[in-house]
């Protein structure tokens, strides 16, 4: 949420959080986003017929688009609790900025699922098996997709061993990858609800006002260190999620920081976004340093203060 005299989430904003997902999910990327705006309509209500006739969309995406076997009972496992522990975190925390509040659902997850597992490892090997499966199937899909574009592209060996390279990441790294296509997810669907419900609710800040609270440092710090302490492979694992998790955050806190400071406009963001995908390691790399850096030296509010003192 927001403050009405800061910028707000615009539609093209949630243009780019819906590509997030897109390019993030390891599950349906429409399951969790009808799943939340569901749960907020039910709960919280809606008056405007154009929000009512959304929510049955929703529910349509939700209980009947067809699945196969037990993934699709786990993308509605994962996207109804998460959903319900944000409504909730929200019914306590009203007043509660919406990073926080979805960080806290994510937390309370993270505790479920893992009293969950630890009272039986099997669980795991099995949700861990599915997973893995379905990143398999889709690489193979995208595989076959762009064989009938370019069919002497699918010939090389050079790519197909990229794509299975690429597979292997995403497996490895799916948990961060789900977090992180979650809260997108839960933030598309908390910018659709106060749009369409006319309740007057203060909406999402504008991605150059993403920041969050800098003690959260400290699990990049614990990542970090549960990855070169190298207690086991589970161990390793979860320090390189809690490691992807956090960098990942600490990249778009950089993009925030690179917004104001430069007074970026549409088309200068643009010209960002195509530098990651040509640029992608380095300008990630610059853009995870500023974010970090920011903790110390507050470059928006250093912005603010400079803007002030010249006028």
């Amino acid at each position: 949420m927001d403050n009405t005299e800061q910028e707000q989430l615009t539609g093209l904003g949630a243009t780019g959080l819906l590509l997030v997902i897109l390019l993030l999910s390891v599950l349906n990327p429409g399951v969790v986003v009808a799943t939340s705006f569901l749960w907020l309509v039910v709960i919280f209500g809606m008056t405007r017929w154009i929000g009512l006739g959304m929510a049955v969309v929703a529910g349509t995406i939700v209980m009947f688009i067809p699945g196969t076997g037990e993934l699709w009972y786990l993308e509605r496992s994962w996207s109804v609790l998460l959903a319900g522990c944000f409504v909730t975190i929200t019914m306590m925390f009203p007043s509660a900025v919406f990073f926080n509040r979805a960080l806290g659902s994510l937390c309370v997850m993270l505790i479920m699922v893992g009293v969950f597992f630890a009272s039986n490892f099997q669980y795991w090997y099995i949700m861990d098996g599915i997973m893995n499966q379905n990143i398999m199937n889709n690489i193979t899909r995208s595989l076959l997709m762009f064989s009938d574009v370019d069919s002497d592209l699918m010939a090389s060996e050079v790519f197909r061993d990229r794509a299975m390279e690429l597979a292997g990441y995403q497996f490895r790294f799916f948990p961060a990858l789900l977090a992180l296509s979650s809260l997108a997810s839960m933030a598309v669907a908390w910018w659709g609800y106060v749009g369409l419900s006319g309740k007057g609710l203060r909406n999402l800040k504008g991605l150059n006002q993403f920041k969050f609270n800098d003690h959260l440092v400290w699990c990049l710090i614990v990542g970090l260190l549960v990855v070169f302490w190298d207690f086991s492979d589970g161990w390793s694992r979860i320090g390189e999620n809690l490691v992807v998790f956090m960098t990942a955050l600490y990249v778009m806190r950089g993009m925030a920081v690179v917004f104001v400071t430069t007074g970026m406009l549409f088309f200068g963001k643009m010209s960002l976004f195509l530098g990651l995908i040509l640029l992608g390691p380095l300008l990630l790399l610059i853009a995870f340093v500023i974010g970090l850096s920011d903790i110390w030296f507050d470059y928006r509010n250093r912005v603010r203060i400079l803007k002030k003192s010249n006028q």
